[in-house]
């Protein structure tokens, strides 16, 4: 199966780094990953169903 878009923990600490200058302890971490969880199902659930809507209407 062919992943569209990962996020890894690598991702997730190099933002941290980025935007606070030092990687993400075990408990922030951890915090972290399930409101990325949390977000990405919200915004999936949207996204796929405009996804998929919009290739309708460009296909038909």
């Amino acid at each position: 199966m062919k992943v569209i878009y990962p996020i890894t923990i690598g991702d997730l600490q190099n933002d941290a780094l980025k935007r606070i200058g030092r990687k993400l302890n075990d408990d922030e971490l951890y915090t972290a990953e399930k409101c990325v969880e949390s977000g990405l199902s919200f915004v999936m659930d949207i996204t796929l169903k405009s996804a998929i809507e919009e290739a309708i209407d460009k296909n038909n």
